[in-house]
C-alpha cells in the first residue's frame, strides 16, 4: 500500500512540476514522476537493514545469491531513476524498468503466501500490489510512447 501512496506521490510531483513548467507532454511529465520517486522510494528501502534482509527473504527460493539479486536490483532502480530524472537512456531505461517489474513480481508473491513481513509491516495484498506493477509497467509504456 505504501508503494502505491509514494506512487500517487509521484504523480502529484509530475503535476506540479507540468504546472510550473508547461509543456505539450503532461502524461509524459506526470509518468516520469511518478517513477523516478517510486524506485527512490524502493532504492532507499534497501539501505535499510530490517527492510534489506525482508527483501532478501522475498527473492525465490530456486534463485541463487539473493542478497546479490537484492543489491543488484537496488542499483538498476536507482540507474532507471538518475536516467528518468536527468533525461539519459529514459527509453533504454525504460525497457529494462518493464523487466525488472516483470521479474520481481514472483517475490512479492513469495511475500504474500510466506507472510513475509517487510521491515515489520504486513506484505501488501498480492492483487493491490499486482495493480502497482501493472501502474509501473503502464507508466514505462508511456515514456517510451511519448518520449
Amino acid at each position: 500500500m505504501k508503494t502505491l501512496i509514494v506512487y500517487l506521490f509521484g504523480c502529484l510531483i509530475g503535476l506540479t512540476v507540468f504546472l510550473i513548467h508547461p509543456s505539450s507532454h503532461l502524461i509524459l511529465i506526470t509518468m516520469k514522476w511518478s517513477i523516478i520517486i517510486s524506485f527512490l522510494y524502493t532504492f532507499i528501502g534497501r539501505l535499510i537493514p530490517k527492510i534489506r534482509l525482508s527483501l532478501i527473504r522475498m527473492v525465490p527460493d530456486n534463485i541463487p545469491y539473493p542478497k546479490v539479486i537484492v543489491y543488484l536490483t537496488g542499483i538498476i532502480e536507482l540507474l532507471i531513476t538518475i536516467s528518468l530524472l536527468f533525461g539519459y537512456y529514459e527509453v533504454l531505461m525504460s525497457f529494462i524498468g518493464i523487466i525488472l517489474c516483470i521479474i520481481l513480481f514472483p517475490a512479492n508473491i513469495k511475500a504474500y503466501r510466506q507472510n513475509i513481513k517487510l521491515g515489520g509491516a504486513s506484505p501488501t495484498n498480492i492483487y493491490l500490489r499486482f495493480i502497482v506493477q501493472i501502474l509501473f509497467i503502464l507508466s514505462f509504456v508511456c515514456i517510451i510512447l511519448f518520449q
